[in-house]
């Protein structure tokens, strides 16, 4: 056997490198040498997530150096829509507010943030200075003899107010009757908007036709004039309209039902009369809201041409034939 040859030793064979190896996971030192030292030489206090990365406005003025574009100003910052602009798909998901410029403004939304230092600074405010007396104010006397005063749309009320008067009760009854009719879900307030919309409909509405078969409520104000005032052409439709009889089903004998008709208060009438005006104007969804069907359904009453009045006449019709019925106790 022949011997072993040195320099086949593995222990003679060394690999002498020229230059030394630096492991690759070693990491950079973002940390920018603005935040390291301030300008008399003594490092500044460091914020939670400085030691990281720098401040987006301190990278983009280092890259802008190298690549020779005019770096941001670090006291006002990048404005956001320029680092969104950078990446599209941030872009794509940004709110609107960020795409652009924001609308009133004159400055977009900025990455500025404050120096640690500067986070309890306080501007100065000199508490004893003198304030400047106030200017004496003139106010015209108003002069309600004559009439309106100026800039009113409705007279001034004669006081001292008389004991009936109440604040609930200032709007006319069948206005309040009519509106909490129309409220649903509690919303009073929505159903106001649209009684407000219903009377201003109506006063731009023209001249009602009168028709012999359906004859308006003898105490109506002239028809040239409802235009002029919505309430009353409101009231007008709905006591015409209004039955004045109800029906009322008992048990009568030989286990049979009979129709009792039985009168209705002032109260009871309108509301089944604004009750029949409400289906009616329901039965026109698709083509107006319900303020315009309302208004619509209340000139037709008042020409009549709505189904309220065969309605009313139906009624009527019962009434009288049933009234065989009515028990009266003599006396």
């Amino acid at each position: 056997m022949s011997p072993r040859t040195l320099l086949l030793r593995p222990q003679c064979v060394r690999i002498r490198s020229l230059h030394p190896i630096q492991p690759s996971f070693l990491l950079r030192n973002y940390t920018s040498s603005a935040s390291l030292s301030s300008p008399g030489g003594n490092p500044t206090v460091k914020g939670p997530n400085q030691d990281v990365l720098p401040h987006v406005s301190e990278e983009a003025a280092e890259i802008a150096k190298i690549t020779g574009e005019t770096p941001p100003e670090i006291d006002q910052g990048t404005p956001i829509s320029e680092v969104i602009k950078r990446d599209p798909q941030a872009f794509k998901k940004a709110p609107g507010v960020l795409k652009g410029a924001t609308p009133g403004s004159k400055r977009e939304y900025s990455t500025a943030s404050l120096s640690p230092e500067n986070d309890n600074v306080v501007d100065a405010v000199n508490i004893n200075a003198q304030i400047p007396p106030a200017q004496d104010v003139q106010v015209d006397d108003v002069d309600i003899s004559g009439g309106l005063p100026k800039g009113a749309k409705f007279p001034l009320p004669d006081l001292p107010l008389p004991p009936t008067a109440n604040l609930h009760h200032r709007y006319s009854p069948v206005v309040e009757q009519v509106t909490n009719l129309l409220t649903r879900d509690g919303k009073k307030a929505t159903a106001q908007s649209i009684m407000t919309m219903v009377l201003s409909l109506l006063r731009v509405k023209g001249t009602p036709k009168l028709n012999p078969r359906t004859p308006i409520i003898p105490t109506a104000p002239p028809l040239e004039s409802l235009p002029q005032n919505p309430v009353a052409y409101l009231q007008t439709a709905i006591d015409s309209v209004a039955p004045l009889m109800r029906i009322r089903s008992t048990k009568g004998s030989g286990g049979f039902r009979e129709s009792v008709p039985s009168p209705l208060a002032l109260k009871q009438r309108r509301r089944k009369a604004v009750m029949w005006i409400i289906d009616a104007a329901d039965k026109k969804k698709g083509r107006m809201n319900l303020a315009e069907r309302l208004a619509d359904e209340i000139v037709a009453v008042v020409e009549g041409r709505s189904s309220a009045w065969e309605k009313r006449q139906q009624v009527h019709k019962t009434a009288v034939a049933s009234r065989a019925n009515v028990r009266v106790k003599v006396m």
